[in-house]
């Protein structure tokens, strides 16, 4: 066994009055029959119509436009429904397409970088000075080296993908077949996303064309429209990315709440309430050795989840967040350059840069939000306070854990066998480092956004200072007009 392997022993199915019960979800939600990929599944008849519902979004239904652009692009494993709650490899023909396709983008890639390196494509260079064209260069290279980067990651990890929906999937059939839960929310921010991708990306692209002067060649439509589709294709895998971390979150927040109902304050407030004849409700104590195995294996499953989602996206967001702060970054100095150009402004260039910081940075707040909304789900740094089951006062103590470690920490522990299991889940809670990182080389969350614009805001004054070299350097260069004598 290794070392942070601990064993909970469980009453056994004879001991229990009801083997297996069916508790009570803490989102008071019903249980439906319908799988998780489709929203009814054969209803049930019935004589009189049933009770209305509240609408109920499956997991995977709202993404299931975003994930089909991702298949059809070979971002993402065409699978095939084994059933409700088990998706399968793909087939050698969806194989076969996957590979195809990637290999027609990487054909696209070679010779999109070789037509940088020509004169070319100098006709899609247009700025008033020099380092401004060196810019564009520079921040349309790191787009073709992004996505290319997304293919070859995502083609890796194929298999990781799959095994990640199916302990999601199975995840979800357990949970409703122990408390009757549909853990689901409305994702329908991803279909909004990917109408704005779209939308900027051609508005991008058609401010792109009018601005060329000249007759644009084949190459350059084709290194035009190739442009947009990786930047495009890149930013719906991190809002695809951002919606797997969603559904993560969902489920640890049911943890959460499941277990906020056996901590020492609820179980005073259920012990206070009296029902209707005056005898007060029964505490729910009872269950919590028969049902702390199951969460806490749920538990471990969420975390390994998160942490397959992050080895799957690490690399991309490295190289993603690299390609935003560069762009961001060159499209603020161009703002900065319109704005205090002694001639006229250029509607197209303010147009071009506010269609990329707006794309940008609602990209990155996304994501950011997202992983800020997991992480401080498994994490949290706070004081918590744990209920001494041998003397009948609280003490407190802080604690470097998650938010179910700390919940874990309040839970009222009447009983040593309670004490114990608490015991034994916080230690290995304590040991564990949960963090959404990019690579390992640093934590993406809520302050993430912070820090990217402190960055922008330092390289921005770099930029502004090459600028006012390059201004007194063509000042020295005019020739002084001669005076008459």
């Amino acid at each position: 066994m290794s070392p942070n392997t601990w064993v909970i022993e469980m009453p056994t199915d004879k001991s229990r009055s009801i083997p297996h019960p069916r508790r009570v979800s803490p989102y008071r939600s019903t249980s439906l029959n319908r799988d998780a990929f489709t929203r009814t599944r054969n209803p049930p008849q019935a004589a009189a119509p049933p009770p209305p519902k509240p609408k109920d979004h499956p997991v995977f239904e709202d993404i299931r436009t975003i994930m089909s652009v991702l298949k059809a692009s070979g971002l993402m494993p065409i699978y095939e429904q084994v059933s409700d709650f088990e998706v399968g490899p793909p087939t050698k023909t969806n194989e076969f397409y996957s590979f195809f396709v990637r290999g027609v983008v990487h054909a696209l890639t070679i010779f999109n970088i070789y037509s940088l390196f020509t004169p070319i494509s100098a006709q899609l260079f247009y700025s008033y000075r020099e380092t401004d064209n060196v810019n564009q260069w520079i921040e349309l290279l790191l787009c073709i080296l992004t996505y290319t980067l997304t293919v070859f990651v995502c083609a890796r990890n194929t298999k990781s993908i799959i095994r990640i929906m199916n302990e999601i999937l199975q995840l979800d059939e357990e949970v409703r077949r122990q408390f009757g839960a549909n853990l689901n929310e409305n994702f329908s921010f991803s279909v909004k996303f990917l109408v704005g991708i779209a939308i900027s990306q051609t508005y991008i692209i058609v401010l792109k064309i009018y601005a060329v002067q000249g007759v644009i060649t084949p190459t350059s439509y084709v290194l035009l429209g190739f442009y947009a589709i990786q930047n495009g294709l890149t930013a719906t895998y991190i809002v695809f990315a951002s919606a797997l971390l969603r559904i993560v979150y969902i489920r640890f927040h049911f943890i959460n709440q499941l277990l906020n109902g056996y901590t020492y304050g609820q179980q005073q407030k259920r012990k206070g309430r009296r029902t209707h004849n005056g005898i007060p409700n029964p505490a729910l104590m009872e269950h919590f050795p028969e049902d702390s195995l199951f969460i806490y294996r749920m538990h471990n499953k969420l975390l390994r989840i998160y942490k397959g989602i992050n080895d799957c996206c690490n690399l991309i967001l490295v190289s993603f967040l690299g390609y935003s702060f560069y762009t961001v970054t060159t499209n603020c100095y161009n703002l900065f350059v319109q704005i205090t150009a002694k001639g006229m402004i250029s509607p197209n260039i303010l147009q071009w840069c506010l269609a990329w910081l707006c794309m940008h940075i609602s990209l990155l707040a996304l994501l950011s939000k997202s992983c800020g909304l997991t992480t401080r789900e498994v994490w949290n740094l706070s004081i918590s306070q744990m209920v001494d089951s041998h003397s009948n006062h609280r003490e407190c103590f802080y604690l470097q854990a998650n938010a179910t470690a700390q919940i874990l920490a309040r839970v009222y522990a009447k009983a040593n066998e309670y004490k114990n299991i608490i015991d034994k889940f916080l230690t290995k809670s304590i040991k564990q480092e949960v963090q959404f990182t990019a690579y390992g080389f640093f934590a993406i969350d809520n302050s993430t956004l912070f820090k990217i614009f402190s960055a922008v805001t330092t390289y921005l004054v770099i930029l502004i200072q090459f600028k006012q070299l390059e201004d007194s350097k063509s000042e020295d260069l005019e020739p002084v007009p001669a005076t008459s004598t």
